[in-house]
């Protein structure tokens, strides 16, 4: 188990491992990518898009510096929100000003505003998409036994003397599952999702 207690966001601002990024982009390539397929308008580009915001956050997050709770999910979407606005005007389809294409230009410019309903939607896809993939990402550092001991307890609400029972592990060891699971949960979660 990686013992450091640094989140990825801190790591990475710290010239991470190829390791720390490889992660950023287990995390994030999903979420930015469903985000973009979400204008039909924009589909057919939505992998050349989303490369584009993945390379935008690589090489500016080492510069980034958290302002408050949940600006990293803000700086995100503003990325997010240039490159979709970078590919509408590139786009042949949108270079006449159609319904359509005014449509999509409000749509991102909605997703833009930090008081739209799309930007709530967005912080909440974000948190939801982040944190199931950081669960994926930190389930490598245990053990399987460890891990089904804090997914019984923890997550499936089952008495850990039941867990501790029916896993041959002690009731200490199945609570200190649940703690050390947690505890590196935060870790990786920090400055990614606001608790």
């Amino acid at each position: 188990m990686d013992t450091t207690s640094l989140s990825l966001m801190d790591r990475l601002a710290a010239n991470g491992h190829d390791r720390d990024w490889q992660r950023l982009l287990l995390v994030y390539r999903p979420f930015i990518e469903s985000v973009v397929r979400s204008y039909p308008a924009l589909q057919s580009q939505a992998d050349d898009i989303t490369q584009e915001v993945m390379m935008v956050l690589m090489r500016e997050l080492p510069r980034f510096q958290r302002q408050r709770a949940g600006s990293f999910r803000s700086w995100l979407r503003g990325i997010t929100v240039n490159q979709l606005r970078i590919a509408l005007r590139k786009s042949e389809k949108f270079k006449q000003a159609d319904e359509q294409a005014q449509m999509v230009e409000d749509q991102v410019n909605e997703l833009n505003d930090p008081a739209s309903i799309a930007s709530q939607k967005w912080d909440e896809e974000h948190d939801r998409a982040v944190l199931e993939r950081i669960i994926q990402v930190v389930r490598s550092d245990f053990k399987d036994i460890t891990w089904q001991a804090f997914e019984r307890y923890a997550i499936h609400n089952q008495p850990p003397m039941l867990v501790a029972e029916e896993l041959g592990l002690s009731l200490n060891s199945v609570l200190l599952a649940k703690s050390r699971v947690l505890r590196r949960m935060r870790e990786e979660a920090a400055g990614l999702i606001d608790e």
